[in-house]
């Protein structure tokens, strides 16, 4: 893990912005994907479903982008909470990044199977697994932040 260090580069997007900017993709990710399972099981509106669908995908793609410039530019953070804190941090911690791991061939293959294979019953099958594994991601994301970033300790 390396140190969460400014270089002094004053060219550069600041590690606040980067942060910011990485998690309000994480819950706009969530938010469509929400809005999305919304457009498909009360509404049937397949259209609606699936361009909110895919703009969670570009979000979370986003998401990812800006995450690894952040990490390349600065390094991770130490966690500076203890006790308590510390156990919630990394109970959090541990399930969203090995989810997160799985979520990204996850959402491919539910687009493939949806836009290329038109298997809409596969697409269903695996959906049901998929999204809730996708809102801890974005909610755990969330709540990561917030115990980083946010919380005084």
């Amino acid at each position: 893990m390396r140190p969460a260090v400014d270089r002094g580069n004053s060219d550069r997007v600041s590690l606040q912005t980067l942060t910011v900017i990485s998690t309000a993709c994480i819950v706009l990710s969530g938010a469509s994907l929400l809005l999305g399972w919304y457009f498909i099981r009360a509404r049937g509106a397949v259209t609606a479903h699936r361009n909110t669908m895919l703009t969670a995908s570009s979000f979370a793609g986003l998401f990812l982008v800006f995450y690894v410039t952040r990490w390349s530019l600065y390094g991770s953070k130490r966690f500076a909470g203890t006790g308590g804190w510390r156990l919630v941090y990394f109970t959090t911690l541990v399930p969203h990044i090995l989810l997160a791991v799985v979520l990204g061939p996850l959402a491919l293959r539910l687009i493939y199977l949806a836009l290329r294979k038109r298997d809409f019953a596969a697409h269903r099958r695996l959906a049901r697994f998929t999204l809730p594994v996708w809102l801890y991601v974005a909610a755990s994301g969330w709540a990561i932040y917030y115990l980083l970033y946010v919380k005084t300790y």
